[in-house]
């Protein structure tokens, strides 16, 4: 099931429909509604554990209501031990929940945005990582929720709240449970939200930083990770429909795929970009793809599926998104789904849990500054010494006493959004988006850098930008992705680990080490490039840059002379992503019409 809404309290039932029928896209296999005075609940479905089978959901059961979006794995085995016959995934969350209550969701595997209705009370549940969205909206004749915010806009759409421009120049995304418009919120990744006579509450979910740590030799490390990947990578494998993996001849995706090969024949994709060598990685996704014998098909991107795929992207996006990576991702999917592929394995999540950003280890190296007694002199330096390189800014928030790593999402630092920006931005002022994970963390009792940095990525990297852009475009191209290395196990197996070890002192060394029984060594060995490709370049060749002075004229959203350093600087290739999320964010303005 792969859309779900819902309205309790009065409204209009054409005007309920259209919004319903606003998510068609993300399932379109069926749909069924239940509509009762003070309540509609629909979904959408796509079929994939349940295809050639009977539509069950909504599912009303003694006067419960349940929808359900996303895959428990383990349903069946949640079946046998709860003694019920039913074979929907449906049946048995319901079943899951009359034993256990709100704790039932402790016992899934897999990813979900459950809505439980009973007695006027409505239950919102979503899945630890968030791999699955779920809006809402409160408003003086009810409560609504939906798997997408455009759902919940209404006829005359939600006024933008410009608060959250600096969160998005700041993390790519504005951070749970805020979105790009005033009256819609999300759900945070595992939290639990209750609505009840007019008003709702929401309490948090299990966190990772809960597990204890019990982990501390290599070799116990990679043999716990390794099963729990074998397993998360075998349960995602679906049976009744075709499946493939994504293979960029990176690491992750590389023993994902290779995991997957083991269980039996499988097909693979890449994407590539003609005469542009540098950004190409097609020949290490071949390489990966003989070595583990998949099917192997190369998908090509060029500037005019860049450019279609903008447009395209404007009209189905609810809110604009900073990774440029969406575009090629959004194009493969498109071509993927016309080899009438419905599944795709993925490889995201592994560099958050283990560690493969280069950053990491670059700003570790940064904190020790902290302990300097003598330090009064570089920090007045630096204060007087002002430099738009990110290494300045680590120095100068160390030299301060305030919080070094806020994300490998951060874009603009407050001192660059405040140059930019109209609106003041004061120093710090990054922090307030992320301040509850910082709060969270600094109350579960650990505080070594490498549990910090894979908590906050996983929560604002993976969750905000990587999985919304993952969920989004697979889902209008009607696919569902899986991420075993997000698997519940596997993500308990990493936060047992001892952070020393499971950072230790090169990236994604304990995933190097398993790969090995299943990878050629130029594809475990390689330098980690990160994705790229010549987006900017394009953007340059079109003058497509031009929207954002247009939008400027229009919104005086920034201070001239500093928007007309950053593209005067992108001619040189300089600022090149942070330049694309002006681009998007300007688009998406001039294309909304929103001032």
């Amino acid at each position: 099931m792969c859309a779900i809404f819902g309205i309790v309290g009065d409204y209009d039932q054409k005007e309920a429909e259209k919004a319903f029928a606003s998510l068609r896209h993300r399932g379109m296999d069926g749909s069924a509604s239940i509509v009762q005075p003070s309540l509609f609940l629909g979904s959408h479905r796509l079929a994939i554990t349940s295809c050639g089978e009977p539509m069950l959901q909504p599912l009303e059961r003694e006067g419960y209501m349940l929808l359900f979006n996303g895959e428990i794995y383990n349903y069946q085995e949640l079946a046998e031990s709860l003694g019920v016959t039913g074979e929907s995934e449906a049946e048995v969350l319901l079943a899951s929940y009359r034993a256990w209550g709100d704790d039932f969701v402790k016992h899934l595997r897999g990813m979900y945005a459950i809505a439980l209705y009973a007695d006027g009370v409505l239950r919102l549940y979503r899945d630890p990582m968030g791999k699955k969205p779920l809006y809402y909206r409160k408003s003086q004749s009810g409560f609504s929720f939906a798997s997408e915010s455009k759902a919940l806009q209404g006829q005359g759409g939600e006024p933008l709240d410009r608060a959250q421009i600096p969160a998005y120049l700041s993390y790519q995304s504005p951070i749970s449970p805020h979105t790009f418009y005033r009256g819609i919120r999300q759900l945070g990744a595992g939290e639990k939200l209750i609505y009840a006579e007019g008003s709702y509450r929401i309490e948090p979910g299990s966190s990772p930083l809960a597990t204890s740590i019990s982990i501390r030799k290599k070799a116990e490390a990679t043999e716990r990770i390794e099963d729990s990947l074998r397993e998360a990578v075998s349960i995602r494998i679906p049976r009744k429909v075709p499946y493939a993996a994504l293979l960029s001849g990176g690491l992750d995706s590389s023993l994902v795929a290779a995991l997957a090969a083991q269980e039996g024949p499988i097909r693979s994709y890449c994407i590539g970009y003609e005469g542009y060598a540098k950004y190409d990685e097609r020949a290490y996704a071949r390489e990966a793809a003989d070595f583990i014998g998949s099917d192997h098909r190369e998908v090509i991107f060029g500037k005019e599926d860049f450019f279609r795929h903008i447009e395209e992207s404007l009209e189905r996006l609810d809110e604009p998104m900073a990774d440029p990576a969406l575009l090629p991702l959004s194009h493969m999917m498109e071509q993927i789904a016309e080899e009438e592929i419905k599944v795709v394995l993925t490889g995201d999540g592994s560099d958050e849990l283990f560690l493969g950003y280069k950053n990491y280890f670059e700003q570790a190296d940064v904190e020790q500054a902290a302990s300097l007694k003598h330090k009064n002199w570089l920090k007045n330096y630096f204060k007087s010494h002002f430099s738009l390189h990110r290494e300045w800014e680590w120095y100068k928030r160390i030299f301060e006493g305030t919080l070094l790593f806020r994300s490998s999402a951060e874009l603009f630092t407050d001192l660059q959004q405040n140059r930019l920006l109209k609106t003041n931005i004061r120093d710090n002022h990054s922090l307030e988006s992320i301040g509850h994970y910082r709060e969270e963390f600094e109350a579960c009792g650990r505080s070594a850098v490498a549990d910090w940095y894979s908590y906050l990525d996983l929560r604002v990297m993976l969750g905000e930008v990587f999985l919304k852009k993952l969920d989004r475009v697979s889902m209008f191209s009607g696919i569902e992705a899986r991420t075993p290395f997000l698997d519940r196990a596997v993500v308990a197996a990493a936060f047992a680990i001892d952070p020393d070890l499971r950072m230790g002192s090169r990236q994604k060394h304990l995933i190097k080490a398993i790969a090995q029984d299943y990878l050629p060594p130029a594809i475990i060995d390689r330098k980690k490039k990160g994705f790229n490709y010549p987006f900017l370049e394009w953007l340059l060749e079109e003058n497509a840059l031009g929207v954002i002075e247009t939008v400027q004229k229009e919104t005086r959203l920034f201070h001239d002379a500093h928007l007309h350093y950053l593209l005067e600087k992108g001619k040189q290739g300089m600022f090149r992503q942070q330049l694309f999320s002006l681009f998007m964010l300007c688009k998406w303005i001039a294309a909304k019409g929103i001032h």
